[in-house]
């Protein structure tokens, strides 16, 4: 699903979209049908760790309460 990126040894360039990313793994996901879906707002992420940023982020008081 990737290939090295010729303008960096750090960078992969992505067989299904052509994005060069760092990170595989985190970029593997975003093209995955599965979806983590917030429970306080119509927002979906594709990683869980995103959505747990966001929740923090913009539901902290939610959090709280709990």
């Amino acid at each position: 699903m990737f290939v090295a990126a010729a303008e960096s040894a750090a960078l992969w360039r992505c067989k299904s979209c052509g994005k060069e990313v760092s990170n595989r793994w985190h970029h593997f996901h975003s093209h995955t049908a599965q979806r983590s879906i917030c429970p306080y707002c119509p927002a979906t992420y594709s990683r869980i760790d995103t959505l747990r940023a966001h929740l923090r982020l913009k539901h902290a008081a939610l959090l709280l309460k709990h």
